[in-house]
């Protein structure tokens, strides 16, 4: 083949992964050389926040992320989380930008960030700051505020990895009757509060910055609070992302 369409073939799969993580490329810049052919062509990529030009990508810091958030029609038929309240708002989005983590105020010892650039995560709730980031909508939040990575991009309970020391939590279902046939009165709106552990996260940072071992394990069954953790839907099941300490007891 051509050396100098190879070159070009190269540089515009360059074009088409930048355009797919929404970010500008003005002229262009790309080297292939083949048995002594040299073809050339120059990138540029332009940075925007919020109609500002910056001289190069930025640098989100501390425990700060920057997430490029999910369009409704890019969701997958895998299942994604949804939030009670907010079910028509995407919630989750892909880490464009990770701080460091930060240091603990006696110790000094770096904490570091839970996610890193390139996690597709779920986020607890919208409250971080939006930005127009490169011509799409981004926002800046912290790790606190991160549920949990989904591994590979796949947005499924099997791949769900929670952060820090939360839980997900298949919530069991209340019964409707004893063992022996008898109906129970069940309350509509009385929200289950115990269910089985799917997936752990790492621990909770000490001071020294080493990892704390959680008290419950996948396959556990624990009670939580009833006003505990974040409602989700996944697999077309019901699921609840709760954190570790919100747990009473388990079995």
């Amino acid at each position: 083949a051509d050396p100098s369409r190879r070159a070009m073939a190269a540089f515009h799969v360059m074009i088409s992964a930048a355009s797919v993580l929404g970010y500008t490329m003005r002229g262009h810049h790309a080297v292939a050389s083949v048995r002594g052919t040299r073809a050339t062509s120059s990138v540029v990529m332009e940075y925007r926040l919020n109609n500002f030009q910056l001289p190069g990508p930025l640098e989100a810091l501390n425990t700060q992320i920057l997430v490029k958030l999910s369009k409704m029609d890019d969701r997958t038929k895998g299942g994604l989380f949804v939030a009670t309240e907010e079910s028509k708002k995407p919630r989750e989005g892909v880490v464009v930008a990770a701080g460091p983590g930060r240091l603990h105020p006696e110790t000094g010892k770096l904490l570091p960030n839970p996610v890193k650039e390139g996690d597709y995560v779920l986020l607890a709730d919208f409250s971080g700051e939006k930005v127009e980031y490169c011509g799409e909508q981004h926002m800046f939040v912290s790790s606190d505020d991160v549920l949990g990575v989904f591994e590979d991009g796949v947005t499924t309970a099997k791949n769900f990895r929670p952060v820090s020391d939360r839980l997900l939590v298949e919530i069991a279902q209340a019964a409707t009757e004893t063992a022996s046939g008898i109906a129970l009165a069940v309350q509509e709106d009385e929200k289950p509060t115990q269910g089985t552990v799917v997936a752990c996260g790492e621990g909770r940072l000490t001071s020294q910055g080493e990892l704390q071992p959680l008290p419950v394990k996948k396959g556990d069954n624990v009670l939580y609070g009833k006003y505990s953790g974040t409602d989700a839907e996944l697999d077309g099941k019901v699921y609840k992302v709760v954190f570790a300490a919100d747990c009473m007891a388990k079995w």
